[in-house]
């Protein structure tokens, strides 16, 4: 069995979607190591999926890449709020979309050295259209594609957000196995 122990932990810096911690660790050998780590808050993944096998997804201009990426709707979860509430806030600002049903299909932890991240993918169906009301500085297009052209685009490189590849396979694998 593993023996890392966390001897002591602070807090280097804080905003709104992120804290950066340094730990210092006791290692299995009785050394002492310190890691830097960006912990960042819970976020949510929806996928808008039709019942003729539809994606909605969304075009969205990102400043830190310069460019516009083709992702999933996405969030942060708000203090006191469940992922599912989170999920169908998003859904709604975002898209102006309503879901009927939810359904959780995978939670994963977007990397493992130094940024802590768990996302919550959910898949959405039984959709009605409203009005979007995105937050400032949110440029978004709502993109509708079959399914199979959304794994044809992870699978080109064009979609290459994790989390949105990983919902895409995932709802590609159901399909597969007549779950969807």
């Amino acid at each position: 069995m593993d023996k890392w122990k966390v001897i002591s932990q602070k807090s280097i810096y804080k905003a709104r979607f992120f804290e950066v911690k340094e730990q210092e660790v006791l290692l299995p050998n009785n050394k002492k190591h310190v890691y830097s780590i960006v912990e960042r808050r819970p976020t949510v993944n929806i996928f808008p999926l039709t019942n003729t096998h539809n994606l909605y997804l969304i075009s969205q201009y990102r400043v830190m890449f310069g460019k516009r990426i083709l992702e999933a709707v996405a969030g942060h979860v708000d203090e006191n709020e469940t992922s599912l509430a989170a999920a169908k806030r998003e859904l709604r600002e975002e898209v102006g979309m309503w879901a009927s049903h939810w359904e959780e299909i995978s939670r994963i932890e977007k990397s493992a050295s130094v940024i802590k991240e768990t996302s919550h993918l959910f898949l959405a169906y039984d959709l009605e259209k409203g009005i979007a009301n995105p937050d400032a500085g949110e440029d978004i297009q709502l993109v509708k594609l079959p399914l199979k052209e959304a794994v044809a685009r992870v699978m080109s490189g064009e979609i290459n957000n994790s989390a949105t590849m990983i919902g895409i396979l995932l709802l590609d694998n159901l399909k597969r196995n007549k779950k969807l």
